[in-house]
C-alpha cells in the first residue's frame, strides 16, 4: 500500500489517499467531491498564466486606429471644404446665385450682409461642400461603437477600483456615462447626415440642440466622477488625463451655450456662405478643440486595458473568468490543480 500526502501543516496536511492496487500506485486520483478536490489540490497556488495567454490584445490599439481615421477624415474634410468653398460678393448674395452640392444645385440669396471680419465656420463648410460633408460623416459615424465601448470600460474600471467608495450618486453618474456618450455620438452623426439646405432644417436644429445638451451633461458627469477619485491615483498619466478633462470641460461648458444659440439663429436663414462673425468663428474653433481634447484623454485612461484569454479559461475545464470565482476559498481557487499537485508530490 502506498500513501501519498502533502507535506503542508494545516487543515488538509493530514489528508492522505491510498491506492490498494500496486499497479496504480502512481496513477492520478480524480476527486469525487468538492472536499476531496480541495484536499488533492492543497498546497498549490495556480498562476493565471497571463504571460502565455492565448490572446492579450490592448484595447488602445483599435481605439487609436479609430481615432486616427476619425481625426484624419475630420481634418481632410476641413481642408477639402476650404479648397472648394466659394465666397460670394454682396451683389450675388442679394440677387442670388447657384450653389453646387455634389450632383445637385440650388439657388441661394440672403439679405444678411457678409461679415466684414468673418472667418469660415467649420460646420457651415461641411454644410455647403459635399466632399467635406461626406468626410465629416465618416469622422463622426465610424467611431460610435468604440466610443460607447470605451465609456463602458471606464465605468467598469471605476466600479472595480473604487467599489468600496462608490456612493449611490457616483453609481448613477457612472452608469449614465455610456448612455450620454451614445446619445451625443448618435445626435452628431444625425446632424452630419441631415443637412439644412437639402433635407430637414428643423430636424438638423433639433439634433444639434440635443447634441449640445447631452455633450455638456456627459462631460460634466464624467469629469465629476473621475475627479472624485483622482486623488487616489499616483500616476502622472492619470493626472495629465484629469487636467485635460478639467480644462476642456470648463472651456466647452462656458462657450457651448453661447455658440449654439447664435448658430441656431443663423441657420434659420438660408446658408449662402460659410463665413460667420470672427468672435463666433473663434468660439467654434475653441469648442471643437476642447471637445476633441476631452475625448482624446480617454486614450490615456484605457492604456492598460486588454482583452486577455487565459489558458485555464479556454480549456473548457473552468467557468469563464470571474474574480469572485478565484478568490481564496472560492469555487475555482485552485482550478485544474488537483492533477498538477499530485504529479508534483509523486514527482511524475
Amino acid at each position: 500500500m502506498t500513501v501519498v500526502a502533502s507535506t503542508s501543516d494545516d487543515f488538509y496536511a493530514n489528508y492522505a489517499f491510498e491506492t490498494s492496487d500496486p499497479k496504480n500506485e502512481n496513477s492520478i486520483r480524480v476527486p469525487r467531491n468538492t472536499t476531496e478536490n480541495r484536499r488533492l489540490k492543497y498546497g498549490h497556488s495556480e498562476d493565471d498564466n497571463s504571460d502565455i495567454a492565448y490572446l492579450n490584445f490592448p484595447v488602445i490599439i483599435p481605439s487609436l486606429l479609430f481615432t486616427i481615421i476619425s481625426m484624419g477624415c475630420f481634418i481632410g474634410g476641413i481642408v477639402t471644404s476650404l479648397r472648394t468653398d466659394y465666397i460670394p460678393d454682396e451683389r450675388e448674395l442679394i440677387r442670388g446665385y447657384v450653389i453646387e452640392y455634389g450632383s445637385s444645385r440650388f439657388r441661394c440669396n440672403s439679405t444678411i450682409p457678409f461679415p466684414t471680419d468673418g472667418l469660415p465656420s467649420i460646420l457651415n463648410l461641411f454644410e455647403l461642400n459635399v466632399i467635406g460633408n461626406v468626410l465629416f460623416r465618416y469622422a463622426v459615424c465610424i467611431p460610435i461603437v468604440i466610443r460607447v465601448f470605451n465609456a463602458i470600460t471606464i465605468r467598469n474600471l471605476l466600479r472595480h477600483e473604487y467599489s468600496t467608495k462608490f456612493s449611490s450618486l457616483h453609481k448613477v453618474m457612472a452608469d449614465s456615462m455610456p448612455i450620454f456618450t451614445f446619445v451625443e455620438a448618435f445626435m452628431m452623426s444625425l446632424f452630419s447626415i441631415v443637412t439644412v439646405h437639402e433635407d430637414f432644417p428643423e430636424a438638423n436644429r433639433f439634433f444639434k440642440i440635443v447634441f449640445a445638451m447631452s455633450s455638456v451633461v456627459n462631460m460634466l458627469t464624467t469629469t465629476t466622477v473621475m475627479f472624485a477619485f483622482s486623488s487616489n491615483s499616483e500616476s502622472k498619466w492619470d493626472t495629465t488625463s484629469m487636467i485635460m478633462k478639467l480644462i476642456s470641460v470648463v472651456i466647452y461648458v462656458y462657450f457651448m451655450p453661447q455658440y449654439i444659440q447664435y448658430h441656431q439663429s443663423s441657420i434659420t436663414f438660408p446658408i449662402c456662405h460659410s463665413y460667420m462673425p470672427q468672435l463666433f468663428a473663434l468660439m467654434e474653433y475653441v469648442i471643437i478643440a476642447a471637445y476633441a481634447t476631452f475625448h482624446l484623454s480617454f486614450l490615456i485612461d484605457i492604456r492598460n486595458i486588454s482583452f486577455i484569454c487565459f489558458p485555464r479559461s479556454a480549456s473548457g475545464e473552468c467557468e469563464p473568468i470571474d474574480p469572485t470565482n478565484f478568490k481564496k476559498g472560492a469555487k475555482y481557487e485552485h482550478c485544474r490543480a488537483f492533477e498538477y499537485n499530485q504529479r508534483r508530490i509523486m514527482s511524475l
